[in-house]
């Protein structure tokens, strides 16, 4: 039995990705294999198309850093077949074969089941983008009420950006939304912003403590900003750090620290424990459910169009979709 994939090879310093049938190898124990149903294009897949980024570790490698299915095959205790299931990071697409592939052979313990509450389709419209989102969002509220919170999300038209605006409106927060330019203002309240400001104006240079402004930031960003935020943090309150697309470095005293207690968490989203995982997505379909997440995929495309829809970047808010049948 053949399983064709979408496979990435180096060659003469270019990345090749072309469709091969991979064979069919026989489980180890503790392995499931999977039938995937739904995939992602994600920042990180478009980084993997650009050897420069070492993204990727190895080649050839199946890029597709989450994916959900069911189980075609099992040899685990843990899972028996038909179980609907999805991975998230773990390396997956990076390091080991990932989820542009007609099924992909996992690991027992990196394997999740989809939570009553939510569809195949609805946890890769989350995905890891939404599960930063929601582990940005949980490191925010620590464990209190949002409701009426001035909270500031960075990122723009983003994938973690767009669902932690729409997670911090249906929380109840204030939300305020930073983007490079103001033509995506409309998309931007239409998720649930209630204010868009420009990007630019979180790098104009603070004093070492300014004025208290908000109750939180999800910052996708990263890059000098981050180190002005830190100065308008209200006390006691979290700043959320998972993305440097802004830049990797940032200035900043201790002063913010000392003076009025605020936190700088890091968010990784890759190598969270399933346990963690596991209970943002239950909240994610029961009292975080979304009933928007149609509006974070700007398009969805059939796995055998998926070659060109990755060589050729979609403009627009969101992500893509992928379909497997």
């Amino acid at each position: 039995m053949k399983n064709k994939a979408l496979i990435l090879n180096l060659k003469d310093e270019k990345i090749i990705a072309e469709y091969e049938n991979m064979a069919w190898k026989p489980l180890e124990k503790g392995e499931v294999r999977v039938k995937t149903a739904f995939s992602g294009i994600n920042f990180k897949d478009r980084l993997a198309l650009i050897p420069e980024s070492r993204v990727i570790r190895k080649y050839p490698m199946v890029p597709g850093i989450d994916f959900s299915g069911y189980v075609e095959e099992s040899n685990s205790s843990q899972f028996n077949q038909g179980d609907q299931v999805f991975v998230t990071g773990l390396g997956y697409g990076t390091d080991r074969f990932g989820g542009f592939s007609e099924y992909v052979t996992v690991k027992e313990n990196d394997l999740c089941t989809v939570p009553d509450g939510l569809t195949l389709k609805e946890v890769m419209q989350i995905g890891t983008a939404g599960f930063t989102a929601a582990l940005s969002v949980d490191a925010v509220a620590s464990d209190e009420s949002l409701k009426g919170k001035e909270i500031l999300v960075t990122g723009g038209t983003g994938g973690v950006s767009s669902h932690a605006v729409m997670l911090l409106s249906k929380l109840g927060a204030s939300v305020t939304a930073a983007t490079r330019t103001l033509e995506h203002a409309a998309y931007l309240k239409s998720i649930g912003a209630d204010e868009v400001i420009l990007f630019e104006t979180l790098l104009e240079k603070r004093k070492p403590l300014s004025k208290e402004r908000w109750d939180g930031v999800v910052d996708a960003t990263g890059g000098e900003a981050t180190g002005n935020l830190l100065t308008e943090i209200r006390y006691g309150k979290t700043v959320a750090v998972s993305g440097n697309l802004s830049g990797a470095k940032f200035s900043a005293t201790v002063f913010p620290f000392i003076l009025r207690g605020i936190r700088l968490q890091g968010i990784d989203s890759v190598y969270a424990t399933k346990e963690k995982k596991m209970s943002l997505f239950n909240r994610m379909a029961r009292e975080w459910k979304l009933s928007n997440l149609d509006s974070v995929i700007c398009k969805e495309v059939e796995f055998e169009n998926l070659k060109e829809e990755l060589l050729h970047e979609t403009q627009g808010n969101g992500r893509v979709l992928v379909i497997f049948r």
